[in-house]
């Protein structure tokens, strides 16, 4: 982890010892009082914390807060509710990348029964999403949803992203042109991903029907994890953030 995240401030002042926070600053960063690291609220601000005192009942931290928080970046993603394992790689890297959001729904191609997970039936799904945060040194987690179908992701989807935003879905079977080609150089964007098994031919009639245009990366059938951290590449890159 490259920085270390809490609920609020408060929370940030003082760890318990049995706390996994508190194991991971002394046993993996072998911090000793007097060190510094990099610390941040969910959704909140950053911040380099002075680990003030450490005992048997804990560690107390002393903490500068950064006055600017970060924005998540402009992007929300659709995506057909994959196998767990795959499930888990896209929280992480969505999160990593910052987007704004992720929607699963349920494909016409998928597996119901991914979504009676262990992953989405505990706290592991929100735990992912930590990880890739704290990766990023970032502190903004993405709102991740589920939904029945894509139309009821695209329907949900729009009441939060904003009506000008650019419409996109990767199909590497039908998608006339390369992504770098449609992506905006600024910007909203709403990036659509299929099932593991691609889209149905009536998910295509409703990407085209609610505006999305198709667009392939490239020839090749690439996993769903690889297609996203491609896709959000090349958005960022024609933004000249790669």
């Amino acid at each position: 982890m490259n920085l270390i995240l809490f609920e609020n401030a408060a929370e940030a002042a003082r760890l318990a010892s049995a706390d996994p926070r508190a194991q991971h600053i002394r046993e993996v960063l072998r911090m000793k009082t007097g060190d510094q690291f990099f610390v941040g609220v969910v959704n909140g601000r950053r911040g380099k914390a002075t680990l003030a005192d450490e005992g048997d009942r804990g560690l107390s931290l002393e903490i500068i807060w950064e006055k600017s928080i970060e924005p998540p970046r402009p992007v929300w993603v659709l995506a057909g509710l994959p196998r767990p394992q795959t499930a888990r790689d896209l929280l992480r890297e969505a999160a990593t990348f910052g987007i704004s959001a992720l929607h699963f729904f349920n494909a016409e191609k998928g597996e119901r029964s991914y979504a009676h997970s262990t992953l989405w039936k505990s706290d592991e799904w929100k735990q992912r999403l930590r990880e890739g945060t704290a990766q990023a040194f970032a502190t903004q987690v993405p709102e991740v949803a589920h939904n029945a179908s894509l139309k009821d992701a695209i329907d949900k989807i729009s009441l939060v992203a904003p009506q000008n935003a650019i419409r996109l879905a990767l199909d590497v079977y039908e998608g006339s042109a390369v992504l770098s080609e449609l992506a905006p150089l600024d910007g909203p964007v709403i990036l659509a991903l299929g099932a593991e098994r691609g889209w149905s031919a009536q998910e295509r009639l409703t990407l085209r029907d609610a505006g999305f245009k198709l667009a392939n990366l490239g020839p090749r059938v690439l996993r769903t994890e690889t297609a996203l951290v491609a896709g959000l590449s090349v958005l960022l890159a024609r933004r000249g953030e790669f």
